[in-house]
């Protein structure tokens, strides 16, 4: 009895007290988060977690300035923006002119955006408001860098929408600057992009 009593306290005992230790302070770990911990120094934090999650790679597009063709520019938006907020946040920008020099914006900088309407069928209304109803000095080209420029930036980067209608100051109108009609919807041209 007595060498059972010895192997208990000497062996058993230790263990059993090294055991309860260990354990109590991973619970004292797990019960307070912000206590520095080992390794809190090889973690990430949260918000430079969401900050790589929160936000995806979507695609301006804007005129290159030394060809007639459209360039797309890469662009980060909040991931979780639903179609319509995604269209204003992606329309907003287009209007705010590219931040590469190499590239120019396709609309005067006091074009604005009114409204976006988006269908379940994957249409788009874009009502643009611009003085006196026109963009002054646009060529045919230039003109059709603006229309695709804008339906572009929607149809890839918003899910679903498939074609682009343009309206001027809340009204259908026949063209942007006197070239291109803006009777139809508009789809995504890539044939312009380089």
């Amino acid at each position: 009895m007595n060498f059972i009593k010895k192997i208990l306290i000497f062996f058993i005992l230790p263990v059993w007290f090294m055991f309860c230790g260990y354990a109590g302070g991973a619970n004292r770990e797990h019960t307070n988060p912000g206590s520095p911990g080992p390794d809190m120094h090889h973690q990430s934090s949260p918000d430079k977690d969401d900050a790589k999650t929160g936000l995806f790679d979507g695609f301006l597009y804007f005129a290159d300035s030394g060809g007639p063709y459209l360039k797309a520019l890469p662009k980060r938006f909040p991931s979780n923006l639903n179609s319509h907020e995604l269209g204003r946040a992606i329309l907003g920008a287009l209007m705010e002119g590219p931040s590469n020099p190499a590239l120019a914006p396709t609309f005067p900088p006091d074009t604005r955006v009114m409204a976006l309407f988006i269908s379940e069928d994957g249409k788009a209304w874009v009502d643009l408001g611009i003085k006196d109803g026109r963009l002054e000095n646009m060529d045919t080209l230039s003109e059709l860098l603006a229309v695709y420029s804008l339906v572009n930036s929607l149809t890839l980067n918003i899910p679903g929408v498939t074609q682009v209608k343009l309206l001027v100051n809340g009204s259908d109108v026949a063209t942007l600057g006197g070239h291109v009609s803006l009777e139809y919807f508009y789809q995504t041209n890539m044939l312009i992009v380089k």
